[in-house]
């Protein structure tokens, strides 16, 4: 059924799509009885590579786009295994065990772009697997077993191919003419041929252009044969794994051809004296020859090279840029001193000799590089004593560019004394030495413009470096600051050392470019930007920053960061507080709180202010105070025995009452009581209280040295302060010793409403138990008098 009849089978389809790329997992099981997984993911890609799979997995659809079945067992590939893989781009089926391909196996695949079939067992190609990849840009077929590339040729419906590697080590052994018909530009041709034994003319020069083409070959026998077909349309050549020893070139094989190769590479390639002679009359004949590198060859000789010969040889061809890397002399203590080629290198203006032991460009060697302006000795054994030799008067006069890079310099005063004869040098790489410190003044050529110091451990900079400087790259090393005027310095380079804050801006007037990752800095303002007028890129990630509030909207309100900040937003991630650590700059969050402090510090003064002022409004509603006192009566009672001893008991009774009720205390209740027989012993405190004592004290005491206390009640009482003090520690008595020391008369009946609430052990006594009334009949008068008595004295 189709996906497009409705708009609900639509979205079956759809979701039946996503969820079959999303979680496919499709199986095949081998002959050997092993079942091996092939997982997809949603855009198509499927990844089949070292599942020990033993054949192409079924199931394969139309979503599939890039299929890797590299380094399995699979040994067949049949017309149906990928027939509904028609939307395929990439198939790689590498390091396989496949002998056989059926005629119609890439068929249905005119979709693909990258077909490789290299390091199998093929015996035999056929045309027919690529009569339907019009569109095929890339293709492998390495290391299989066939010795030619079959009957017909192979690649004639091929139009788009732009990558084409054939051949092997061992059983390719002949090229012929039908080979690459139909191919009329190449980006990459790689032929590996190490035993080729027949090529035919003209096989190679069907292909109109081929930029870069790569040649393993263990015998160059046939390389001039091949150079003859390919001289006029190759832009670089790549000669990898031969052994030259036998290589001899005849002038009369290219002399009269056009050339177009620019670049000529020797990889992995073994040298004699007399075989660098001829490689050396190739360059003076290929014409068009512009760049020659070794990398990794072996120079099987002592530097013994035919004077006579190469006098008819006055240059390296048109040869401007020379470079070996790795090149291995395993008889270089015999080797002569190289005066025999000195003529040669007249027009040379680049040369990079890396890693490969020198220690020394000889004085004459040095002179005779008059067009040197770029050289390269990095990764060398190069000291101060032997750069003086080499570095001699006269020695490359317009070198402009010097790099020693990781060779054995240790002093720098001395190696910018000794590169004082280079009058013309504005670019010197010195970095991976081993200096140490720097010292308060040097010697540098007047034109010098760039200097790398990078990872040489020094870890302060001093008045040494030149002012004249426009790049100074100082990084990996030990600086804890730059505190350097350098007026003309437009470049900074001082990653990964251990600055905590960013240079001066007074310092450096027109830096443009700053690059100051990896330091411990901890945060910088648009003050600071703003400072560097000039300043255009600022690379500063992979610091220690405090993600402070005003950091953080700094660098997250502007927007014009992004254009400064090359490495923003990834690089910068917070250090501080311990909240944000690790989360990246620009999505750190702060509190409300951290970021305003003071506005925060001042709304809790005033939250504090209002709750003082409420809690002041509140204790005055609700007798605070009072509580306060009975606190401090409590403190005081604590310091005391909990029931004073009986010998410290005084009188019989403390007598609390108001001044306005003294004349029916002190005429009517002391005459009943102090004159009666036995007497009573009444506290007043008119007569009792000691002078000078505080009058709370006077109270408390007189209280505890009181058997009981009497309260005469009257509206004048409740409204008395002293009398309420008298009443409050009463009250608190009550309710710490839980007895009767207490005796309430009432003169007159008094509203409960005119006590207050907060003597709640009063409000019990009088709900709960008799208290004396005052009677006005005078007859009764003498039963309240005995009531009193007796209440006094239990």
């Amino acid at each position: 059924m189709s996906c497009n009849r409705s708009n609900h089978w639509t979205m079956l389809c759809a979701l039946w799509t996503a969820w079959a790329w999303a979680v496919i997992s499709l199986s095949t099981e081998g002959a050997s009885g092993q079942a091996s997984s092939l997982s997809c993911d949603p855009t198509g890609v499927c990844d089949g590579h070292s599942r020990s799979l033993s054949s192409i997995p079924s199931g394969l659809t139309a979503g599939v786009k890039s299929l890797d079945l590299s380094n399995n067992e699979i040994t067949y590939v049949g017309n149906r295994d990928l027939q509904r893989c028609v939307n395929l781009k990439t198939l790689r089926l590498a390091a396989n065990e496949i002998h056989t391909v059926e005629e119609d196996s890439f068929f249905h695949l005119r979709n693909l772009q990258y077909l490789d079939l290299s390091y199998n067992r093929l015996s035999n190609l056929s045309s027919s697997w690529f009569r339907s990849l019009y569109v095929l840009k890339f293709l492998n077929l390495l290391g299989n077993l066939y010795k030619t590339l079959g009957e017909t040729s192979l690649f004639s419906q091929l139009p788009n191919l732009r990558t084409l590697k054939v051949g092997n080590s061992n059983s390719f052994t002949e090229i012929h003419e039908k080979d690459f018909t139909g191919l009329t530009f190449l980006e990459e041709l790689e032929i590996s041929a190490q035993n080729l034994q027949i090529h035919a003319p003209k096989s190679l020069k069907s292909i109109q252009n081929i930029s870069h083409l790569i040649l393993h070959l263990k015998q160059p026998v046939l390389l001039l044969d091949i150079l003859v077909d390919i001289v006029s349309s190759l832009d670089y050549l790549e000669l990898r794994d031969t052994n030259f020893h036998t290589f001899h070139f005849s002038e009369a094989s290219i002399s009269e051809m056009n050339t177009s190769v620019k670049k000529l590479i020797f990889r992995n390639v073994q040298f004699t004296d007399g075989s660098f002679v001829e490689a050396v009359k190739l360059f003076n004949y290929v014409s068009g020859i512009l760049e020659v590198e070794f990398d990794d060859c072996t120079h099987d000789g002592i530097g013994d090279f035919s004077a006579l010969t190469l006098a008819r040889i006055r240059y390296l061809g048109n040869v401007e840029t020379l470079t070996i890397r790795k090149l291995h002399i395993p008889q270089f203590f015999l080797f002569h001193d190289l005066s025999s080629i000195y003529s040669l290198t007249g027009k040379v203006k680049r040369v990079t000799i890396e890693n490969s032991k020198v220690f020394l460009v000889p004085c004459l060697l040095s002179q005779h590089l008059k067009s040197l302006d770029y050289l390269d000795l990095s990764e060398n054994l190069m000291s101060e004593e032997t750069l003086k030799n080499s570095a001699c008067e006269h020695a490359w006069p317009f070198l402009q560019t010097l790099v020693l890079r990781q060779n054995r310099l240790k002093s720098l005063e001395k190696t910018g004394e000794l590169l004082l004869t280079l009058k013309n040098l504005n670019n010197l790489d010195i970095s991976k030495n081993n200096f140490l410190s720097m010292p308060e003044t040097c010697q540098w050529p007047g034109k010098m413009k760039q200097l790398n110091l990078s990872s040489t451990r020094i870890h302060s900079l001093t008045q040494c470096l030149p002012q004249t400087l426009e790049i100074l790259d100082v990084s990996n090393n030990n600086l804890d600051s730059f505190s350097l005027i350098l007026p003309q310095l437009k470049e900074l380079y001082i990653s990964r050392n251990k600055l905590k804050t960013l240079p001066d801006a007074s310092f450096l007037p027109v830096l443009s470019v700053m690059r100051i990752s990896r330091n411990i800095i901890n945060a910088f303002s648009k003050e600071q930007l703003d400072s560097f007028q000039q300043l255009k890129t600022l690379e500063a990630g992979g610091n220690n920053f405090i993600c402070s509030c005003d950091f953080l909207s700094f660098m997250q309100g502007q927007q014009v960061l992004a254009c400064v900040l090359p490495d923003w937003p990834d690089d910068y991630h917070c250090d501080s507080p311990s909240h944000v650590r690790g989360q990246r700059v620009q999505d750190a969050r702060l509190s409300l709180s951290e970021c305003h402090r003071a506005a925060v510090v001042s709304a809790v003064c005033c939250a504090l202010f209002l709750l003082l002022l409420l809690t002041g409004v509140l204790c005055h509603r609700f007798h605070g105070l009072w509580y306060m006192k009975m606190m401090w009566a409590w403190l005081q009672a604590k310091r005391k025995p909990r029931k004073a001893p009986r010998r410290d008991i005084c009188y019989d009774a403390f007598v609390s009452y108001s001044e306005r009720d003294s004349y029916w205390v002190e005429n009517l209740m002391v005459q009943e009581l102090e004159h009666f027989n036995p007497p009573f012993n009444l506290c007043l405190h008119k007569r009792d209280f000691i002078p000078g004592k505080w009058i709370i004290d006077n109270i408390i005491d007189s209280i505890e040295k009181s058997h009981k206390t009497i309260f005469v009640l009257l509206e004048n009482f409740v409204k008395s302060e002293w009398c309420k003090y008298e009443l409050d520690f009463s009250h608190f008595r009550l309710f710490d010793e839980n007895d009767d020391a207490a005796i309430l008369i009432l003169l007159e009946p008094i509203d409960k409403k005119a006590i207050p609430q907060r003597f709640c052990k009063l409000w019990k006594i009088m709900n709960t138990k008799t208290y004396l009334e005052w009677p006005t009949d005078e007859t009764q008068q003498e039963g309240f008098w005995l009531n009193l008595r007796a209440a006094v004295r239990s």
